[in-house]
Parts: C-alpha cells; sequence; structure tokens
C-alpha cells in the first residue's frame, strides 16, 4: 500500500488504477491470505499475491509493482519483520530485568555468599547479587536499543538493485511504513544483513546471562545448597523416584540458549562469503535469525515467571554465611585501620589465624581477641591487643556487609539506591520501546489515511 501511495503522489500510477488495487488489499487485509492460490505455479508468496491482485483488479494489479523488485520488498519485510521482533524481545527483556529487581529489593537485607571459584569469598546480599544480573541484562538492552536504530531503515525504491528511472520519492515510503530513514545505497539496501549479525550477537550475549541465571538457580535448588525453592509449577517430579523435583524448566531454558550461539555462527557464516548486492543464499539467513530471536524472547518469559516466584530460603542463605570464615578480609581490613599495618602484614595475620581456628574447630563466632593475639604474634612477635567487640563485630557478617558502604558495594542502602537506579534506566527504556511502536502504529494510520483519500477521490 505504501508503494502505491507514493506512486500515485508522485503522478506514477492514476487514483484510479491505485483505488482498484486498494480495494483488493484492503479485501485481501480483512478476509486474510486463505483466497490466494499458493500452488507450485508460482515461485514465491509474492507472485502469487501480485497474480491474485492482478486476477481482481484488472490490468491495474499489475501497475502496484512499477519502480519495485522482489529484493526490495522483500529486504523492506524482513526489516519490519525485524524491527517488530526486537521491540518484542526488548519487552521479554524488561520483563527478566523486572522481575530480578523486584527480588532483589524485598531481600537487600537477606545475606548470602558471594562466591570465587565457586568457593565461598565473601558474604553479600541477595538483592546485591541478583542486581548484578539486572545491570548486565540492562546493557543487553541498550544493545538492542542502538541496533534497532540500523533496523529501522528502509530499502524500498532500491528496485533490483540500481533503483529506478522512475521519479520515486523514498522517504516519503519510508514514512509511510514507520521508518525513520532510508539505506541510501541501493545494492546495499538489498543486500544488508548486517542487522541480523548485530541482533544475533545481542541475543547470543542475552543468552548468555540466561544460561547462567539458570546454572545458578538449578545449583541453588539443589540439596546441596538449597537456597532457593522452584514453584511447582516450574518443577517436576521423577517417574520412579517420588522425591524428587527437578528443575526442568530450568534445564530445557539453559539447553536452548545454544541455539542463540548456533544461530549467530549460523548467520555470520552465510554472508561471510558473498559478493555485494543479492544473492539467494540471503534466503537462508532469515528463517534462522527469526527462529532465534522468538527462542530467546520465550525463554526471558519463562525465566522471568520462575525468578518471580521462587522461594528464598533465607535461614540457609544466613547459616551458610556464618561459617568458612566469610568474613576474614574484614577483619584484616580492621586491623589495618586500627593498628596501621600493611594490608599484606594483616592478610597474614588473618591466615593465621583462620588456619589455627580451623585446626581447633573453633567457629567465626567463637574468636576472641586472644586467638587474634596469637596469630599476630606468629606472623609479627607482637600482640595486637584488639577488644573482643571489635573482633566479633569484624566477624559478623552483617555487619560486614553494612560496612561495604562503596558505589556498588552490598551494603543495603547502596543495594537499595542501585536497584532504583536500574528501575530508572528500565523505565527509561519501556518508554523508548513504547514510543517506537507508537511511531510504527501512527504511521499505519497515516498510510491508511492517505490509502482512503486515494479512494474518496
Amino acid at each position: 500500500m505504501a508503494h502505491m501511495v507514493m506512486l500515485v503522489e508522485q503522478k506514477i500510477v492514476d487514483r484510479g488504477d491505485a483505488g482498484k488495487v486498494f480495494s483488493v488489499l484492503k479485501n485481501l487485509l480483512n478476509t486474510g491470505a486463505g483466497a490466494v492460490d499458493t500452488s507450485s505455479d508460482f515461485e514465491d508468496i509474492h507472485m502469487a499475491i501480485e497474480a491474485y491482485i492482478i486476477r481482481e483488479a484488472g490490468d491495474a494489479g499489475g501497475r502496484l509493482h512499477t519502480g519495485r523488485s522482489r529484493n526490495d520488498q522483500v529486504a523492506c519485510d524482513l526489516r519490519m519483520k525485524a524491527r517488530d521482533d526486537v521491540l518484542l524481545l526488548s519487552k521479554a527483556l524488561t520483563g527478566l530485568v523486572s522481575a530480578l529487581l523486584e527480588v532483589a529489593e524485598q531481600h537487600s537485607l537477606t545475606l548470602l555468599p558471594a562466591y570465587t571459584h565457586m568457593q565461598r569469598a565473601q558474604p553479600t546480599t541477595v538483592g546485591h547479587h541478583l542486581s548484578a544480573y539486572a545491570e548486565s541484562l540492562l546493557r543487553s538492552l541498550d544493545r538492542l536499543e542502538d541496533a534497532y536504530v540500523r533496523v529501522d531503515l528502509c530499502p524500498l525504491g532500491a528496485a533490483a538493485v540500481t533503483t529506478t528511472s522512475y521519479p520515486l520519492n523514498r522517504e516519503r515510503t519510508a514514512e509511510l511504513l514507520g521508518f525513520t530513514g532510508v539505506l541510501r545505497n541501493s545494492m546495499d539496501a538489498v543486500s544488508s544483513r548486517d542487522y541480523m549479525a548485530e541482533i544475533a550477537a545481542a541475543t547470543a550475549i542475552i543468552s548468555v546471562d540466561i544460561s547462567r541465571i539458570c546454572e545458578e538457580l538449578i545449583v541453588w535448588s539443589t540439596s546441596e545448597f538449597s537456597f532457593i525453592e522452584l514453584d511447582d509449577s516450574h518443577a517436576s517430579t521423577s517417574s520412579i523416584m517420588p522425591q524428587k523435583k527437578n528443575p526442568d524448566i530450568l534445564e530445557i531454558t539453559r539447553a536452548r540458549t545454544a541455539s542463540a550461539f548456533g544461530g549467530l555462527i549460523s548467520v555470520l557464516t552465510m554472508l561471510r562469503s558473498l559478493p555485494q548486492s543479492y544473492n539467494r543464499d540471503l534466503q537462508e539467513v532469515s528463517p534462522v535469525f527469526f527462529n532465534t530471536i522468538d527462542s530467546v524472547s520465550s525463554s526471558l518469559v519463562l525465566l522471568s515467571r520462575v525468578v518471580a516466584s521462587m522461594k528464598i530460603n533465607s535461614d540457609v542463605m544466613n547459616a551458610a554465611c556464618m561459617d568458612d570464615f566469610l568474613t576474614a578480609t574484614e577483619l584484616a581490613d580492621v586491623i589495618v585501620r586500627k593498628k596501621d599495618l600493611p594490608f599484606r602484614t594483616a592478610h597474614q595475620i588473618v591466615g593465621a589465624l583462620v588456619s589455627q581456628a580451623i585446626s581447633e574447630g573453633v567457629m567465626p563466632s567463637s574468636v576472641t581477641t586472644g586467638f587474634v593475639d596469637r596469630a599476630a604474634e606468629s606472623v609479627t612477635g607482637e600482640k595486637l591487643g584488639l577488644s573482643d567487640e571489635v573482633v566479633t563485630a569484624a566477624l559478623t557478617p552483617l555487619v560486614a556487609v553494612e560496612a561495604r558502604r562503596v558505589l556498588g558495594g552490598p551494603a543495603p542502602e547502596v543495594v537499595e539506591q542501585a536497584v532504583a537506579h536500574c528501575f530508572d534506566r528500565l523505565a527509561q527504556i519501556e518508554q523508548s520501546i513504547n514510543l517506537r511502536e507508537e511511531g510504527i502504529n501512527k504511521s499505519r494510520k497515516t498510510l491508511l489515511a492517505a490509502v482512503e483519500s486515494i479512494l474518496e477521490a
């Protein structure tokens, strides 16, 4: 329709012929494509639809393809679908970010061991941990926002490869289809699929985070950890072992992320050796690309539901922070501040203390200043003379967490500020998505109004 409106406005096709074509197209929109003969007599759906229009509108139907090729038509169709799919993918991703932030906001004080090398390292909070994923996924939203700009360019008017001698107004066609601009080189317009590679790369990065979240939640749901319990709707039992609660949704979602990595490689591999302009190889790129987006979008929706409904076992997480001397670094920092020792010396003292405590079966909560002095003497030959209150506070997980008020740290007020900042960023991105959808919808209304104007003339 947009192409025909432009042809009329440029006085390339008269209003009478255009009106006949529009009547057929409007009827096709209302009744669906069932009336179109899609038998093998036609090379593809585009030729089948054109034959239908000519059959219904007569010779006037043959004017629709004036100044247009399947090359620029298909390129335009793909960009319009990609545009819609990127917005749907972005909305699915905002859903997961929102779910993570909501749980993080509720658990800014819930202790959780932070791990390095999969070993308990230092105490943190659930809020700090989940907001880390939210930050990463927000960057992926930024990537999709940025990539959309390069998708939202109209190739129509490029024709087969070198445009046409008809006086087309490419900017007008782009406007009627809701594009923000046109691709300025006709050869590039019909052959460019780099936007698919870019979005596939962004989708693969999203899939990395999806897989990491799934992996962690699967581990957390095991009996060995018991940090979380999945909702029954997201798990299953064994066919033979009735006590089992298997994290099926997370496992399937984790597996499906592989398709995004494969999709990216497939897109790049198919594009890598094509000479300039249109090649039929491009036909094989599209299904891989769109299937990848669909798979990741549905995975995001499922994972959002899992995160929103999972039960946090706060007591178990808190207990896991009470042993293994997760607060050893904080005790070393206290020694540095209180006794003005080099950090490396304090590190050696606390290392000796931990070794002694473990060998004697002493828990962190039972360590006294005498223990610290004994360790200090073994390293420096001198006692430190810290009070029991100072030692106990330094080795208390919540105190250690609350002391980390540096930007990006786990202190509850810092996490709450970070979550609020993430929500603000999320709101801005959601507003951008809405504005883009509104722009597309507005262009459709403008197009239909232009069609009605021609029909009524």
